[in-house]
């Protein structure tokens, strides 16, 4: 039996507690997938968990306590990810860091629970690590196309509201709902929907980018009174030494090429292209001196690295080493 219609039976209520535990137990472990995370959240979110002789939900959160248990659940940011020392179990390590995630913890600050009442909220996490990019079910069927290095958090089943924190870039396809508004918080703007799609990019820490496809969205800069409303085309940023929001007309094609699996650049920074570069393919890039130039370009779906640096190479002028994970760039001098 493949495991897309185990979890179907796990839902259908066809399995006994014994096949529902061992499932539970695969499906947390390290051996778990993309297109199963994705089946398995669809189903979740959408409620259609039938009534079991025992009770799925609290085996659910059991299994997931032990596993948590075992390992750390949070993804430190000023952690370095360890590529160099895990690099023949690259592929190993990438599926493992992206597997569900779910803490119960006490929200106290952030969804502002009255301690007195104790109430639990399970947190979800879903991370990629470079070279990773997924799709991702929310409780209420908005579908979000997450980049790699990037990572959302929200309440199970949302059950604070709408309310999703982003770190990377994420384009986010969300369902319409007028009585609870969909809000991202992400580098310092919060970004606010009824139902919309939009991308956001905040991979730069002194630059946060709210990009409005269809809709309307409401971006506020976090404490102050800002605050912003897009239309179709137009962006809006925040830099680090701003003080207010900045609202300008947007490439929609070339800002949303990622989530189709193109790479795009247009006179770029060449620090910029390598940091895309690293996140793109998962990779170490290393230069002795970088020129002060720009690229242009554009690399059809799932393009190889190494003609990516190919055509670069020679419309740029570098010489390049390539060693597992591991790039190294020599500049030609002039």
């Amino acid at each position: 039996m493949d495991r897309l219609t185990q979890i179907q039976n796990y839902f259908d209520g066809k399995m006994t507690k014994r096949e529902a535990e061992d499932f539970l137990q695969w499906f947390l472990s390290e051996n778990d997938n993309e297109e199963v995370q994705a089946e398995f959240d669809k189903l979740w979110h959408a409620n259609t968990r039938s009534e079991f002789d025992w009770n799925g939900q609290e085996l659910y959160h059991k299994i997931l306590k032990s596993k948590n248990n075992e390992r750390s659940l949070n993804v430190a940011k000023d952690e370095p990810t360890k590529r160099s020392s895990t690099r023949n179990n690259w592929w190993k390590v990438a599926a493992a860091v992206s597997l569900l995630i779910v803490a119960s913890v006490f929200l106290i600050n952030r969804f502002d629970i009255i301690e007195s009442t104790q109430e639990v909220y399970a947190e979800v996490i879903k991370n990629n690590p470079a070279g990773q990019k997924s799709k991702v079910y929310l409780p209420d069927g908005t579908i979000v196309n997450l980049n790699s290095e990037s990572s959302i958090t929200y309440a199970e089943d949302f059950a604070n509201g709408r309310t999703v924190y982003l770190e990377g870039e994420a384009f986010f396809d969300v369902t319409e709902d007028p009585s609870r508004p969909f809000t991202v918080y992400s580098g310092g703007l919060s970004t606010t929907a009824l139902g919309t799609s939009f991308n956001i990019k905040t991979y730069e820490a002194n630059l946060t980018e709210v990009t409005l496809v269809t809709g309307k969205v409401k971006v506020e800069k976090e404490g102050s009174e800002e605050r912003v409303f897009l239309i179709p085309g137009e962006r809006a940023a925040l830099r680090a030494n701003s003080e207010s929001i900045q609202k300008d007309k947007a490439d929609l094609q070339a800002i949303t090429y990622w989530k189709e699996g193109v790479l795009y650049f247009d006179q770029t920074n060449i620090n910029e292209v390598i940091s895309t570069l690293e996140r793109w393919y998962g990779v170490e890039i290393t230069a002795s001196k970088l020129p002060d130039l720009k690229c242009s370009g554009t690399f059809q779906k799932n393009e190889y690295l190494t003609n990516v640096l190919d055509i670069l190479s020679y419309s740029v002028g570098f010489e390049y080493s390539l060693d597992g994970k591991e790039v190294k760039l020599e500049f030609n001098q002039k």
